[in-house]
């Protein structure tokens, strides 16, 4: 063949392709390089063949092929990109990275090449290395709001939100106009400095951009809920304002129970989170001759506890990729008569499957910290301490109040053993949090204050990740100095291994909770290591956890009222070395006999509890609060 023929068959080839006859064109193209190899554009229609063919490995050697003849040919860049964006969907992140290094290898200062490969990087948790591309790609576009977006999203899951907050200010100097740049810098930024106002304030700003966007509501709803300043009264009516946006829906018909209830779960946060270990238990102990469990998974990054929630479940779906239409179809067509929320408004719901009523009966539960405010949610499952008398008033959802405690939980194993008391060996007290740096607050800053005042030996230990980012560390300290602490007596830690932060408890005497956002998880660790906490609790959802957790503890005097008692508390504790070296020595013990670790008592209950809900479903009767006694 000549090199005249070879131009005709490689047309033959453009026209079988054009009819999607790809093996026919993949013969025919082929056969017109073999004789004239240095055609770039020849090289890059193969590369288009082999992909429509499903060749990917095939592809991104013809698209190469083309760039090494033609770096500024943009098909043959374009289709190297899509090969290696489609690699990434599929779970070959390490084929999709090699593509976008042979791009950039080619065209060093390709943008979509810089910022798809940073975004993969990102993905597999190499976070800086997604930074020192995405810098790259800012000096490649400096006008261009992308880039520094995306270096704050890296940043921000660094635990750096200081320096996060920089580069999604960069992004706001470029464009103004960009949603996500106010949103993310709200929720990843400034709220994890325990700047709320701020935080609040950036929401406001992309709400007025982008009024009809429940997200971006659904983070302020949540954000709320840390306010000292925001009143119950207040936060009940913010939740149900936007409920209105949702009214309800009648429910698909699904047969009846025959003999289980078909029960669905619904998280993004199936994994190694304080809902997954809730779950975990539940999952485990379930009754499989009443009770069929689905668990749909809107988690994005799965981990070993993914794998044993999976293993527990009855059925599994991943439903990351499925927007709310495909999710509410698939859960009818699963027949769920009764669908659990275990999100509420935090990153990943899907309320909006929900406000479809995709279930007969819908229900929330450990994922949130109240009300979701909509109308299609039926109940909140929590407990006489979580919602004492007086809280329905706060909920749109009947309140189900178990008889214990509002979840279940089953100690880490790799907890390390309880220590000695700290004060001991060391002659002065620690007093202690390990919560999330959005709890605190100036309210709170005042009151360790105040305790630090009156116990003048004492030192104050916090551990937390975002402490180790030098910006947050003096931003901490001047907290504390304002409100009339001396920094010297302050100790700050950033994040580690969950054992090494558990370890941290064997430095401290007593566990300070803050307020109004109390300790969930935290406050149960901390006892499971030995440490009382204190505890103002108050009258929203969130402040009460650890008045739940101290009681199923047998520590109910902890929960103390007003910040007078606190101070008494926390001071009186450490006052008597004995007495608290007792109860750091029988603590474990102690919680590991409670109701708190019995999760089979407490599916046994939520399972009666369900079963109410069905019946009254059944019946045709509205929702409605009620308690369960389970003795």
């Amino acid at each position: 063949m000549g090199p005249d023929q070879a131009e005709s068959v490689y047309r033959r080839g453009l026209i079988a392709a054009q009819a999607g006859r790809w093996d026919e064109a993949q013969d025919l193209i082929a056969q017109a390089i073999s004789v004239r190899p240095g055609v770039a554009v020849w090289w890059a229609n193969y590369g288009l063949v082999l992909e429509s063919k499903g060749d990917a490995l095939g592809a991104v050697q013809a698209y190469a092929g083309a760039l090494n003849l033609d770096g500024g040919l943009a098909t043959a860049a374009d289709g190297l990109l899509a090969v290696a964006g489609g690699l990434a969907q599929v779970g070959r992140a390490d084929l999709a990275e090699a593509c976008y290094r042979r791009t950039l290898a080619l065209i060093p200062d390709g943008l979509a090449a810089l910022v798809n490969a940073g975004n993969l990087l990102r993905a597999q948790a190499r976070r800086a290395d997604s930074v020192r591309l995405h810098r790259r790609a800012a000096a490649v576009a400096p006008e261009n709001w992308i880039p520094p977006y995306n270096i704050g999203n890296a940043l921000a899951e660094m635990n750096l939100p200081a320096e996060a907050d920089r580069a999604y200010r960069t992004g706001l100097c470029l464009d103004p106009a960009r949603v996500e740049l106010w949103a993310n810098r709200a929720s990843r930024a400034l709220a994890p400095q325990a700047r709320l106002g701020e935080a609040l304030a950036s929401l406001d700003r992309a709400l007025r951009l982008e009024p009809g966007a429940d997200p971006l509501h659904g983070a302020r709803l949540f954000l709320m809920q840390y306010d000292p300043a925001r009143t119950m009264q207040q936060i009940a009516q913010a939740h149900a304002d936007w409920g209105v946006r949702h009214p309800d829906r009648p429910a698909a018909a699904v047969p009846p129970p025959a003999p289980r209830l078909r029960v669905g779960y619904v998280s993004a946060d199936l994994r190694a989170h304080p809902v997954g270990y809730f779950l975990e238990p539940v999952l485990a102990a379930h009754d499989r001759g009443a009770i069929e469990a689905i668990c749909y998974s809107n988690t994005a990054n799965p981990d070993a506890l993914t794998a044993r929630l999976r293993g527990l479940a009855d059925g599994w779906v991943d439903s990351a990729a499925m927007d709310d239409e495909a999710l509410l179809e698939r859960i009818r067509a699963d027949g769920i008569h009764i669908l659990v929320d275990l999100a509420g408004h935090t990153l990943g719901n899907r309320l909006g499957v929900f406000a479809r009523r995709a279930a007969p009966v819908q229900v929330t539960w450990a994922g949130y910290v109240g009300t979701t405010g909509l109308p299609a949610m039926d109940y909140l499952i929590s407990d006489p301490r979580q919602s004492p008398e007086g809280a329905d008033g706060w909920a749109i959802e009947g309140i189900v109040r178990m008889p214990d405690a509002y979840v279940p939980w089953s100690p880490p194993a790799a907890a390390p053993p309880v220590g000695p008391l700290p004060m001991v060996a060391s002659g002065a007290p620690t007093f202690g949090s390990l919560n999330a740096l959005p709890k605190l607050n100036a309210q709170v800053a005042a009151l360790w204050a105040r305790l630090l005042a009156a116990v003048p030996d004492a030192r104050l230990l916090l551990r937390t990740p975002g402490l180790d980012d030098p910006d947050l560390r003096a931003r901490t300290l001047a907290l504390f100095a304002a409100a009339g602490a001396d920094p010297a007596r302050i100790e700050l830690r950033g994040a580690a291994p969950h054992a090494e932060f558990l370890a941290t408890y064997g430095e401290i005497d007593v566990a300070l909770d803050p307020f109004p956002y109390s300790g969930g998880l935290t406050t149960l660790e901390a006892l499971w290591m030995g440490v009382p906490v204190v505890t103002l609790g108050g009258d929203r959802f969130c402040a009460r956890h650890a008045v739940t957790h101290l009681a199923s503890a047998g520590l109910p005097a902890l929960a103390v009222e007003g910040e007078d008692a606190y101070v008494a508390m926390a001071a009186a504790l450490v006052s008597d070395p004995d007495g608290l070296a007792s109860i750091r020595g029988r603590l474990r013990d102690r919680l590991a006999a409670s109701p708190a670790l019995d999760g089979v008592r407490f599916t046994r209950a939520l399972e009666a509890a369900f079963g109410a809900m069905w019946q009254r479903a059944a019946a045709g009767q509205g929702r409605a609060s009620f308690a369960l006694n389970f003795d």
